[in-house]
């Protein structure tokens, strides 16, 4: 929903992708750090997220920030190399509680990371726990849908508290990190967090009762090519004569341009099929949506709530220009807005600078008619990976009361997030990346339900290892069953009972 797409905002993008083993004969990059070179790289970050991020204290208080860097502090005097940096870093951030900062790992740390061995399950996190997806080399035989019990004694609850903890995630929302370490993610973040390690003590659950056994690590060659990500297009399917299920797995202008359309033009052509055809009834699937390109959220909106909508108390910038200076007296700056940006600002008080309530997008969910708007039942899909743009969708539509929502908790916040224009700041011994929003979104009705949470489902249907990838799954199953009852308005629906 941003000025800028934001894909890669989770840290298993980009530098830290698996790729094809390094040569056994390549020598390991050098990651060391000095003492001093480590704590330099780490006041940068902490002076870069505090000057640029509009409110650092949006998710968290102030005692907590101030803690956890002086956790920070006693931890890098013992850091050596990047990765050990990395590991304090990373869940210093993480307590800030925005989702869109993240962190980039550098080239000479990804090269160590490609073919370094790894824990041998893919799992499946919810709240319910973790359980198997496949298992690889002498793992292979773990049935999927086994639960995990511990990984060397630590416990399945204990683990995913440590993924939180490193991974980007809105305010205190725990189902963007399950979508994040879920299939191979788990296995990467733990490497990251532990480094190599030859063999896993690992404690399951299963049929037959409990296993305890000793995995060596397996090779990423011993895991299939990951997929392709799912096709950009929106796309409609008619379940009966009056039953639509519309998929919309982005809102990302840059992904719709490779495959030659815009997302006004094909979710246009959509609703007059929709509306040609005569349908009733609504699932929309937003499950796989992480957002993309404003205002297309606001767009999809306008087609099936026709008053406009005042949506954003603001938008705004700490500064237009952020700069800090390094321990080494080395100057780091960047511009906040685009030079060819479009919605008028101004500045106010403290130097901070807000969008004006005027076209293109300003605060509104939209200035021009949009039709044919559908104006029938509505039941929304969503979850952990619906973010960003997706979750602003999301929360339009909670605080309108428009549908019935199905699945488990949005990964971004109701209140909004802070996201679109980015500093992409490189810190200079390490070589990581950290990527800071630099707009705060925050939505008009902010602060009216739970603070730091997503939208909440009205009919709990986290997914589940047996029909991992399937698209039919028992969400799917429950917004179809919720369709067939005779309601008119969502507060009217009944949760049904599906196997």
């Amino acid at each position: 929903m941003m000025p800028i797409p934001l894909w890669g905002r989770l840290i298993l993008a980009g530098a830290c992708l698996l790729a094809a083993p390094a040569l056994a004969d390549t020598p390991a990059p050098d990651t060391s750090l000095t003492k001093v070179a480590a704590r330099e790289d780490l006041e940068l970050a902490i002076s870069a997220v505090e000057a640029a991020i509009p409110n650092i204290y949006w998710h968290q208080s102030r005692r907590a920030w101030a803690a956890a860097k002086a956790k920070a502090r006693a931890g890098v005097a013992r850091v050596s190399d990047s990765e050990g940096l990395w590991r304090v870093m990373r869940p210093l951030l993480g307590q800030i509680g925005e989702g869109h900062l993240s962190v980039q790992l550098s080239d000479a740390m990804s090269q160590g990371y490609r073919g370094a061995p790894r824990f041998p399950l893919d799992l499946l996190w919810t709240e319910r726990g973790a359980f198997v997806l496949a298992g690889h080399g002498a793992a292979a035989d773990i049935p999927k849908g086994t639960r995990l019990i511990s990984v060397d004694g630590v416990r399945d609850a204990d683990l995913l508290r440590e993924m939180v903890a490193v991974t980007p995630h809105d305010g205190v929302i725990r189902t963007a990190t399950m979508r994040t370490v879920s299939g191979r993610g788990f296995s990467s973040i733990l490497y990251r967090l532990r480094g190599a390690q030859s063999h896993f003590h690992v404690v399951l659950e299963g049929a037959g009762g409990r296993i305890e056994r000793d995995f060596p690590a397996v090779s990423p060659l011993a895991r299939p090519p990951e997929a392709a990500d799912p096709a950009p297009l929106p796309t409609l399917e008619w379940l009966d004569d009056h039953t639509v299920y519309l998929n919309v797995p982005t809102f990302s202008n840059a992904r719709l341009r490779k495959v030659g359309t815009t997302f006004p033009d094909a979710i246009q052509r959509i609703f007059a099929e929709i509306e040609r055809r005569g349908a009733r009834d609504l699932i929309l699937d937003l499950r796989e949506n992480g957002g993309g390109s404003e205002p297309n959220e606001s767009i999809l909106f306008s087609y099936l709530v026709e008053k406009p909508l005042h949506k954003y108390a603001a938008v705004e910038a700490r500064a237009r220009r952020i700069v800090v200076t390094s321990l080494s007296g080395k100057r780091f700056e960047t511009e906040v807005f685009d030079d060819d940006d479009k919605d008028p600002q101004r500045q106010i008080q403290g130097g901070r600078w807000t969008r004006l309530n005027t076209p293109p997008n300003g605060l509104m969910s939209r200035w021009t008619a949009f039709a044919p708007i559908f104006h029938g039942r509505l039941v929304v899909l969503a979850g952990g990976e619906t973010f960003s743009g997706g979750a602003e969708l999301a929360s339009m539509l909670r605080h309108t009361e428009r549908a019935v929502f199905v699945g488990e908790e949005v990964g971004g916040a109701y209140e909004g997030n802070t996201s679109g224009y980015r500093w992409n700041l490189e810190l200079p011994n390490s070589g990581m990346k950290i990527a800071i929003p630099l707009l705060q979104f925050r939505m008009k009705w902010a602060g009216r339900r739970s603070h730091g949470r997503g939208v909440l489902p009205d009919c709990p249907a986290p997914p589940e290892a047996m029909q991992a990838n399937e698209r039919r799954d028992h969400a799917w199953r429950v917004a179809v069953a919720l369709l067939r009852q005779d309601w008119q308005t969502p507060r009217r629906a009944l949760c049904p009972q599906t196997d």
